[in-house]
């Protein structure tokens, strides 16, 4: 029997997260968290391909940080630009907060 524990983790908070820097890109600056506390691994990539646009001082959103990957060699690996695309669609905002 496998008496490994799994770690704490909530993938909708860590993908909510991501998505949230794709769509205000600003944000990479403010956010306290390296690629490493995410328990995803795609997470992790994505992070740290919006971690290495902005450090360069370049513009972070779903395009530059597909191209970020793709240089990267791991855009297929974590689902293409589509999933970047689900990121950003299932990502709450405060409109959502009026809707209800």
């Amino acid at each position: 029997m496998d008496n490994e524990k799994l770690l704490p983790h909530d993938i909708d908070a860590e993908e909510a997260v991501i998505g949230s820097l794709l769509i205000d890109g600003e944000a990479t600056g403010t956010v306290t968290l390296d690629a490493a506390d995410f328990y995803s691994e795609t997470a992790r990539m994505i992070y740290a391909a919006c971690k290495a646009l902005s450090d360069r001082g370049e513009g972070v959103n779903q395009i530059t940080v597909a191209q970020e990957l793709q240089r990267q060699g791991k855009l297929e690996t974590i689902g293409g630009a589509a999933f970047l695309s689900h990121l950003i669609s299932n990502c709450p905002t405060p409109l959502d907060l009026h809707l209800s």
